[in-house]
This record gives structure tokens, sequence and C-alpha cells, in this order.
């Protein structure tokens, strides 16, 4: 094999996350969209949990988790302040704070989200400790406003935390954009939020593409 390839599906956060990282750090990879519903055998085949995003490097290393994806890229690309220029102090909270995001945010998003597939009555309760994370990032934000300076979640400077994060606050925004909009509480996660959806590199990572068939030419993303 001569080219990396990502196994993605184009709305997933963890795939959006590792699709920013590698379109970021210039890693080019054949993009395979996979239909969740009717996967590939040849992800099938090279992991185990088959969910995506999945990398299979051109080595044949597979890579199945996407925050291990995104440090691949970035290591690869040595772009080492987005990992707090190897500061343990700075690296530790960066990993705390997408430790919180995974683990917890996340378990409340789904149930507040996809209230139907879980307890419709305990939805404005997760959707409560859910902002509640939110909250804590944008204080975060707000000091870092204050002194005028960027809003970054780790020492006003972009890192890995803000690229893991924000595919999953774009979630919560989808579940109720207008009341999230109008929330002057998360102003400064707000603006933050922003910041990705008006990158230039935005409509790239969240462009629709057809679900990958060994019958189609390879669409190399990245490039």
């Amino acid at each position: 094999m001569n080219h990396n390839i990502l196994y993605s599906f184009r709305r997933c956060p963890y795939a959006i996350r590792a699709r920013w990282a590698l379109l970021n750090t210039n890693q080019v990879v054949e993009l395979r969209e996979v239909e969740l519903k009717n996967k590939p055998i040849e992800l099938i085949q090279i992991s185990k949990k088959a969910t995506v995003p999945v990398l299979q490097t051109r080595l044949n290393k597979v890579i199945d988790e996407s925050l291990e994806i995104m440090i691949w890229s970035i290591e690869r690309s040595n772009m080492h302040e987005l990992l707090g220029d190897n500061n343990n102090e700075k690296l530790e909270v960066i990993f705390s704070l997408i430790e919180t995001n995974d683990k917890v945010f996340k378990y409340h998003l789904d149930r507040f989200k996809y209230a139907s597939r879980f307890n419709f009555e305990e939805s404005a309760s997760h959707r409560a400790e859910a902002m509640k994370i939110l909250l804590s990032l944008n204080n975060r934000l707000k000091v870092f406003s204050n002194e005028g300076k960027p809003l970054f979640l780790v020492d006003a400077k972009e890192t890995l935390a803000d690229w893991a994060i924000w595919p999953f606050v774009r979630q919560f925004r989808i579940a109720d954009i207008k009341k999230f909009d109008q929330n002057h509480e998360i102003k400064h996660l707000r603006s933050w939020l922003n910041y990705f959806f008006t990158h230039e590199k935005y409509p790239i990572i969240m462009k629709k593409n057809e679900p990958w068939s060994k019958q189609n030419e390879p669409l190399f993303f990245g490039q």
C-alpha cells in the first residue's frame, strides 16, 4: 500500500476531529466514506471495533482511536505547539479537558441530543450537566478575552484540546441551534466555535462524499 487510508463518516464528531487534524497538519489520506449500516469488509478486517474513524497507514499500521490519529498527524508534522510545546503542565491540562469532553460531556450530550434512544424524561437534566461543562470552557475563554488574548482553551494558544473538543460542541449546538446561539452565558464559547465554522478548511472537512466502493476512483483528502 503506497498511501494512508482513512475510514470516516461525515457527521461523526470523532471522525470530524480526525479529519480536521489530518487536514491541518498536511497529511494526505485516501478518504473512504463509510455507510454505518453497511460497513465495508475492508474496515471490519483491519479493526475489531469497526467504528470510524480508522486510519490504515501506508506502513499498514492501524489506528482506530480518533485522538491517536490526531496525535499521529501532529507528531508527523512536528507541530509540537499543538501539544503544549512538550510542556508537561500544559499537556496535562490539554488531556484533562479532552478527557472531560470524551468521558463526561459526550455521555450527557448523547442523552440530551438523542433523548428518544434513552430516557426522554431525563433529557433536561443531561442538558444541564452538559451546560455546566460548556460554561467551564466559556469561563476559561473569558479569562483570555479579558486579557485581550486569542480565544483558545489552553494558554490562549491553539492546541489539541481545541481541535478535539469543538466537533462535540458543534453537536450540542445542533440539538437546539436557536437556544445555543442566543445564550449570552456562553458568548465566548460561541465565538470560539465560530472560529472553526468560519475557517477556510471547514467546508473541506464537512464536504458530502459518496459512500466508498472498490469500484470508485480513490478520493484523496488533504491535497
